[in-house]
């Protein structure tokens, strides 16, 4: 999670992140989640995407980005003090700045 204090003008408190996560709009990405710890659900609901993170285990959950922009989601299981910290930012860009 983003620091309050480098927030810069638009960005949102709790649910920025230092390292967005970059996809491409129009094609089918194939995400694989898993826990090093305890559960953990990693949830972007504006891409409809939930997808359980199990220690031990491999989850995946495929998804289309049809848009630019960023889209925001957060851990949405109570796993434990830092919950509340664990923030999901993924920037949808297109296929030639993806490339480029």
């Amino acid at each position: 999670m983003k620091d309050v204090t480098d927030l810069e003008d638009g960005e949102l408190r709790l649910l920025e992140v230092d390292n967005r996560v970059v996809l491409p709009t129009s094609s089918r990405v194939r995400v694989i989640v898993t826990s090093s710890d305890v559960l953990h659900s990693w949830a972007v609901p504006s891409l409809g995407i939930k997808a359980d993170a199990i220690p031990g285990r491999l989850n995946q959950v495929s998804t289309i980005l049809d848009r630019e922009g960023i889209y925001y989601g957060q851990c949405s299981e109570l796993c434990g003090v830092q919950h509340m910290g664990m923030p999901i930012a993924i920037e949808g860009v297109s296929e030639e700045r993806y490339i480029g």
